[in-house]
């Protein structure tokens, strides 16, 4: 039995009848296993998967065979309007399909819910609208910094804002992948399996570093052992819903309007490097992208702001129109 489905065990026991979520997920992910599927992959599948799981439990199912296409439709709309980017939202509904599909195939259930239910596109699709420099600063400025989780979360937010990197990557790196010397971050659990070390910069560095000396050590006191980069009180690692919980009281303090999530920020990272005129391919490698493909969506997004600057301060684009010819 792997990581995943022992800590599901005590949240969604098997049941004397039916089809219950750990037997689905266990079934699916041995599958996976004897197909040599990595285990970031199947890390990945657990992890969007723990997320059905517990929708499933507040909706009081219990056996896989009782989910109609409206089920599906309904967790579908509640994962449309979480606080995460339009990628994790694909990969939450394909992670499912990936589910049922399986069951079918080895005749556990007889229907498939998910037959029919197209995936939330990810494809031509720009980013949501990214943080000009101005609302960066103020979500700077939101974190306590009287307070030792203050210094923390600003050092947080300066790494994402920093570095692009993604949550589920942050999350993995260690007090050993931080190099203060250098100024540099290694990512070592990165996405596809594709290490890199990426550049942290001054400021980035210098909050890392009050936070490392001031802050973890505090933190780190029942804990010593722990080798996470960011922790909670009482030692244990800063996980991803923690990150998203506090970015978004951040946005509320700094009365930001706009979406504030980890994805938010490193597509402002991308876009803020462009329009200073940074090379898209070194971009492409800060973010980790295969493809360069996935890095020029960053080159579409750039032209509308130029438009709206364009529709904000060009004297013919104002509200009392062209001035006429002297």
């Amino acid at each position: 039995m792997g990581h995943f489905e022992a800590s599901c065990r005590g949240q969604y026991p098997r049941g004397e009848r039916g089809m219950t979520f750990l037997d689905g997920i266990t079934s699916l992910l041995s599958h996976l296993r004897l197909k040599k599927y990595s285990p970031a992959t199947l890390d990945n599948y657990g992890d969007q998967l723990k997320r059905f799981g517990e929708w499933l439990d507040k909706q009081s199912i219990h056996d896989l065979r009782q989910l109609s296409k409206q089920h599906i439709r309904d967790y579908q709309a509640y994962v449309k309007q979480e606080p995460i980017g339009r990628e994790t939202q694909a990969l939450r509904i394909r992670a499912v399909k990936r589910l049922f599909n399986h069951l079918v195939d080895q005749a556990t259930i007889l229907l498939d819910p998910t037959e029919g239910i197209k995936e939330i596109s990810r494809r031509e699709k720009l980013p949501r609208p990214v943080l000009t420099k101005k609302e960066m600063d103020k979500l700077f400025a939101a974190p306590n910094l009287s307070l030792p989780l203050g210094i923390r979360d600003r050092a947080l937010i300066e790494v994402l804002y920093a570095t692009g990197i993604r949550v589920g990557e942050l999350e993995k790196v260690t007090i050993h992948h931080v190099d203060l010397p250098t100024q540099t971050l290694q990512i070592r659990h990165a996405k596809g399996g594709r290490p890199r070390t990426v550049p942290l910069g001054k400021t980035a560095t210098k909050w890392l570093k009050e936070y490392l000396t001031q802050v973890r050590p505090r933190l780190a006191k029942r804990r010593p052992f722990e080798r996470a980069l960011f922790l909670v009180r009482g030692g244990k690692p800063l996980a991803q819903t923690m990150i998203r919980h506090l970015l978004q009281q951040c946005r509320k303090d700094a009365n930001i309007k706009k979406s504030v999530t980890p994805h938010i920020l490193r597509h402002t990272c991308a876009t803020h490097l462009l329009q200073h005129g940074a090379d898209i391919r070194a971009i492409q490698q800060l973010l980790g992208h295969v493809s360069l493909k996935s890095t020029t969506i960053y080159t579409r997004v750039v032209p509308l702001e130029v438009k709206a600057t364009h529709t904000q301060y060009h004297p013919n684009e104002r509200k009392d129109g062209p001035h006429e010819d002297q």
